[in-house]
């Protein structure tokens, strides 16, 4: 198998054994940090899978399809909460979708219709309960591949009925040779090495939206904040749980985790860590009010 990942060695291994062997699963649950690479993964892992069963099958013209990216593939259903009617949870309409992807026959030559949740963490409870008869009685001809950095969240029944795939931070080795395919300085090279914390996703998402300028924004605001009364805090949280801001806080969020933790030999960094992961978790759930959480946060900071 061909991989263009960086890193995950060991999931790589896994996957290129069991596909050897024929033990492929029909559900996937893929978990670790946010940004890492889980996504990226899962979608290579799909390429991957057409390559192989499309070069062992038909000789026909549909064996161009291996060549066609997974989110453009006929035989891919790609799901996650930009594309749901809220854009914020994927609800039982989303899940529906699936029903009826995975109910059709497969449109090429492979055997499989494959089917990626991003961020499956955001499925309503209704949502999730409505997957969990989709995992009960799979299709043989079809792989689900849940994609989440917050399994918590997941009802315990799903999580029983996938095979959870766990992906480590990268090493600082790792990250620094990804790094090295873009002309930066070495100032910004050991920054983005500290600051990632081995999600190697948040640091191409960092070069690739030319965001430093947004990360920099984020570091000043939290020092502010921490020095700032707290009328000036509740105002700030007013602003940044608004309808413009709100679906920016969960990544300003993990920006101020992500500095912090590069202070950590401060006093109070700790708590204030604590405080902020608890924050973190709590916002990415869409039934916990923002607003309510980050006010909460300002107040532990006095």
């Amino acid at each position: 198998m061909t991989w263009h990942t960086i890193g995950f060695d060991k999931n790589k291994f896994f996957f290129e054994t069991v596909i050897k062997n024929g033990q492929l699963s029909h559900a996937y649950l893929f978990t670790g940090q946010d940004m890492i690479g889980k996504r990226t993964f899962a979608l290579e892992l799909v390429q991957n899978l057409f390559k192989i069963s499309l070069f062992r099958g038909s000789t026909s013209t549909r064996l161009s399809l291996y060549e066609v990216e997974p989110l453009n593939n006929p035989d891919v259903l790609f799901v996650n909460s930009a594309n749901s009617e809220s854009g914020q949870t994927i609800a039982i309409e989303d899940v529906r979708k699936i029903k009826n992807f995975i109910s059709l026959s497969p449109y090429s030559a492979s055997p499989y219709k494959f089917v990626v949740i991003d961020n499956a963490y955001l499925m309503t409870v209704e949502a999730q309960n409505a997957l969990l008869k989709v995992l009960e009685e799979p299709n043989l001809s079809s792989i689900l591949i849940l994609v989440s950095a917050n399994s918590e969240s997941l009802l315990p029944t799903i999580v029983s009925r996938c095979q959870e795939i766990k992906f480590q931070p990268h090493s600082q080795t790792v990250i620094k040779i990804f790094l090295a395919d873009f002309k930066l300085s070495k100032t910004k090279i050991d920054f983005l090495t500290d600051f990632a914390n081995g999600r190697i996703g948040l640091i191409k998402k960092i070069i690739d939206e030319k965001s430093f300028d947004e990360v920099k924004e984020s570091v000043e605001e939290v020092m502010y904040l921490i020095k700032s009364d707290i009328n000036e805090r509740l105002t700030i949280a007013q602003k940044l749980t608004d309808e413009k801001n709100k679906a920016e806080l969960p990544k300003k969020v993990l920006y101020w985790m992500l500095y912090l933790r590069m202070r950590l030999n401060e006093p109070k960094t700790h708590k204030i860590l604590k405080n902020l992961l608890v924050l973190y978790e709590v916002i990415n759930k869409p039934q916990f009010n923002q607003r309510l959480a980050l006010e909460n946060f300002l107040v532990s900071l006095a």
